[in-house]
């Protein structure tokens, strides 16, 4: 077959796929279930791929080789061979399959856990107090005051460890309940828009590269 042939016989797979997804929209059917269950194979095996060649091969499989060359050869670093500790450790995780030997599988979670906790605590103190730092505004724009009114407003929506009895308490609380509301209308909107932007550009694909339509 031409270049050509192979492109369109591309165009034609892709097209079926994308009509097999939309589908959906009119309602669960078999045409959809199969290009989803395509999907999510495809999706799997992509992703062990890219595992492999940006994760595993780079930082830990070369690494290691590399050690035990220099352990044989004398030449380079041999503390690369100390990645393959990694190797039963990794192995632990799939102790999980087995009643007997589960409890192996529950000391890896249990220091990847450990680990992970340190790392977000340290991810919120690095990217979460400069925003709060910066949320002390001096109240001298019309941006400013609104910033400050909305923020007071939210923390007073949130205050649930005592009655909301004082009247500018309770109404603060409202208007920070509509102000949220806003607010995650508006991402809310954005979301849509993010969809829709990639349906016209499935849509461009059906019209012009599938069916061969001529754009106004």
């Amino acid at each position: 077959m031409s270049p050509e042939q192979w492109q369109r016989i591309e165009v034609w797979v892709a097209a079926a796929c994308t009509l097999g997804i939309y589908s959906f929209l009119y309602r669960e059917n078999r045409f959809y279930r199969f290009f989803e269950h395509v999907f999510m194979g495809v999706a799997g095996g992509w992703g062990i791929v890219i595992t492999w060649t940006e994760v595993l091969k780079p930082k830990w499989w070369d690494p290691m080789a590399s050690g035990f060359r220099a352990l044989s050869t004398g030449q380079g670093d041999p503390l690369g061979a100390l990645w393959v500790l990694a190797l039963p450790l990794g192995s632990m995780w799939y102790f999980i399959y087995s009643r007997k030997h589960a409890w192996i599988s529950r000391i890896i979670f249990g220091f990847f856990m450990g680990a992970a906790a340190g790392m977000s605590f340290r991810g919120f103190i690095g990217g979460q107090m400069p925003q709060l730092l910066s949320s002390f505004k001096p109240l001298n724009s019309l941006n400013n005051i609104v910033f400050a009114v909305t923020l007071v407003c939210v923390m007073l929506y949130f205050f649930f460890s005592f009655e909301q009895k004082n009247p500018v308490v309770r109404n603060g609380a409202a208007v920070g309940r509509w102000l949220l509301m806003i607010a995650f209308g508006a991402m809310f909107g954005n979301t849509v828009m993010a969809r829709m932007s990639l349906f016209i550009e499935r849509f461009q694909f059906l019209a012009f590269e599938w069916l061969r339509l001529k754009g106004g």
